[in-house]
């Protein structure tokens, strides 16, 4: 009972006190209560990073953290796509183009190379290996080195071995394994090609690299990712293309034989007059020196608006009899740094006069409704080995070439009869034609003003030394030259044809150019020095001098093409105001051997930083 007693009163002091608790909630509706904190999430696990960047966004810099280097890096078009270069050049002077050995040469060889990066994976599970990859026909033509992780280059991938010629040890070799320190560290890369793109042969080169990335784990499964969810990481590159000079190109270098020291002489002074560098060749006997080799450039984009390339040397297939190949001297003689040699052609001392490179010529820049060449139109005569045509179409900026027919000249270039000169006008330049009809012309109306008994050629000889001189009525009188010269008038008229409609050319923007033709062993010659026949370089020309009747005490041809050239009259030269016209005696050594001025010279530059062929798109 007691202990009743006892414990009643204390239970209902429980429950007094609840209901006075109770009594207290009344007030508030509902009693909280604090619950502890949730304890915080785990960290989100690290990145998986599977990402191989390129200069997509051709600015110079592979930059992982720039958009326009990572979106679009596996397309090419005219706005987006990364390039790289074919190596021909000589930066360590060894006499080897750097993509015929398997190392870096030093500092200035590595500037030829297109990077590449591998963003680092830091936290790459143990056991993981990366795998780079690249399409199996660029394997055959790039090299691909690894910067390593103690510094020097390594080649990794693609040719692997010497691989200049077909019986040189070469191992076409697609993929590289990157080991777990390489893909947490990341890598830089570097690609060079070690030829251009050759034709447009579907089971050739294309010159574009599909380049893959991804990473394995230890057990060989592709490791995904929300920005790769198959694995692989693709970007693309186009091997820059060769790209010909033209005669509105800047050009520092001036090539001629040292043989004839008064033509020499003469070119020298407007050379100096232009900041030129002159080059006399003494150690090459063959004086047709634009016919022999063919310069051009080739670059990809560089840092700061600037671009990374080198002058590139093309030889002819043959050479004269005596003389050894063009390509053993242009390698002995031109190959240096940022200066590189490529041959065309696939067999030594093929193919004929149309093959040499007075032949091979560049419309400069022009739209002509959907067609257009912002950096110049290959212009080929006659005949032409198959590879080089290919070639030419295959590094597509200044492709497709235009065919003009020459196999009616003795010679057979293009260079005989045409010739492009800058103007002050919207489209740049005009058109410079050698015309029969305003040779005859001339010399008509300087007989009917009674000026039929001046000679021409005074003090000249012809091939085997007979006296060359000659009245302007002999001329005219001359029924086998008048005949000639309008067949080849005829043959002219045919080829500007075709380049006016090409170009779309208004009729004043095509000025003529005045010189007979006679026939010789079956093909048409210049009767008279060809004065289209010229070196042209920046507002200078250097026509040969035409020896021509010295009327009112002024050679009837030199004071034609001064009025006409080298005056306001035609809007010709940069400022409209006229070309610096110049003479050369090229009469001994070139005329009665069948060429003039520009078959007797060359000229080469830099790579020009505002020609971004890349911007074409093609």
């Amino acid at each position: 009972m007691r202990t009743r007693r006892r414990w009643f009163p204390l239970a209902l002091s429980l429950l007094v006190g609840i209901a006075a608790c109770g009594d207290d909630d009344s007030a508030d509706s509902t009693q909280t209560t604090t619950k502890p904190p949730d304890p915080p999430p785990p960290p989100p696990p690290p990145p998986t990073v599977i990402d191989i960047v390129v200069d997509a966004n051709r600015d110079g810099v592979v930059n992982p953290d720039d958009p326009a280097d990572q979106d679009k890096e596996n397309e090419w078009t005219a706005e987006t796509g990364a390039s790289f270069l074919a190596n021909l050049d000589d930066d360590d002077d060894n006499a080897i183009r750097d993509a015929d050995d398997e190392v870096v040469n030093g500092e200035n060889d590595d500037k030829d190379l297109a990077t590449i990066v591998i963003r680092p994976w830091p936290d790459a599970p143990d056991g993981a290996t990366g795998v780079f990859a690249m399409d199996a026909l660029s394997a055959e033509n790039v090299r691909l080195f690894k910067r390593g992780l103690d510094g020097p280059w390594y080649l990794v991938a693609g040719s692997i071995g010497k691989c200049v010629t077909a019986s040189d040890p070469c191992q076409a070799v697609p993929t590289w394994n990157l080991t777990i320190e390489e893909v947490r560290q990341g890598m830089t890369l570097g690609i060079e090609a070690r030829r251009f793109r050759t034709s447009d042969d579907p089971d050739t080169w294309t010159g574009m690299v599909d380049l893959s990335y991804s990473v394995l784990d230890k057990d060989g499964a592709v490791i995904t990712a929300e920005e790769v969810p198959d694995g692989f990481d693709h970007a693309k590159m186009r091997v820059a293309p060769w790209m010909l000079f033209g005669n509105l190109s800047k050009f520092d270098t001036a090539y001629s034989e040292d043989y004839d020291k008064n033509f020499t002489a003469q070119l020298e002074v407007p050379l100096m007059e232009a900041g030129m560098t002159y080059v006399k060749i003494s150690n090459y006997a063959d004086q047709w020196v634009q016919d022999w080799f063919q310069t051009g450039w080739t670059s990809i984009p560089g840092p700061d608006g600037t671009v990374r390339g080198m002058r590139i040397f093309n030889p002819r297939p043959w050479a004269q009899s005596g003389n050894g190949s063009p390509y053993t001297w242009l390698k002995k003689n031109k190959l240096g740094p940022d200066a590189g040699v490529v041959q065309i052609f696939e067999t030594y001392n093929t193919g004929d006069t149309f093959d040499s490179h007075g032949n091979h010529d560049l419309l400069p820049p022009y739209t002509n409704g959907a067609d257009s060449f912002p950096y110049g139109r290959i212009i080929l005569g006659s005949g032409v080995l198959k590879e080089t045509r290919e070639f030419y179409m295959a590094q597509k900026i200044q492709a497709p070439f235009l065919k003009v027919n020459t196999a009616w000249l003795l010679v057979g270039h293009v260079d005989e009869v045409f010739s492009y000169v800058p103007a002050a006008t919207p489209r740049g330049w005009k058109l410079l034609v050698g015309s029969p009809r305003l040779a005859r012309e001339m010399l008509e109306k300087s007989s009917t003003d009674g000026h039929g008994d001046v000679q021409m050629f005074i003090g000249k000889k012809w091939w085997g030394g007979a006296d060359a001189a000659i009245t302007i009525d002999e001329v005219l009188a001359d029924t086998d030259i008048m005949t000639w010269s309008q067949d080849a008038q005829t043959e002219i008229d045919e080829m500007l044809d075709i380049i006016r409609k090409a170009v779309g050319l208004a009729d004043d923007e095509i000025i003529e150019i005045p010189y007979l033709f006679e026939q010789d062993s079956g093909g048409l010659v210049a009767y008279n020095p060809g004065t289209a026949n010229l070196l042209a370089f920046g507002d200078y020309v250097v026509h040969a001098d035409p020896f021509g009747p010295a009327v009112n005490g002024e050679d009837l041809f030199k004071k034609d093409l001064q009025d006409r050239l080298g005056t306001p009259v035609n809007q010709l030269g940069s400022t409209g105001q006229g070309l610096f016209v110049n003479f050369a005696d090229d009469w001994s050594l070139y005329h009665i051997l069948l060429g003039e001025v520009h078959c007797a010279s060359n000229v080469d530059g830099p790579p020009p930083a505002n020609e971004k062929w890349w911007e074409v798109g093609r």
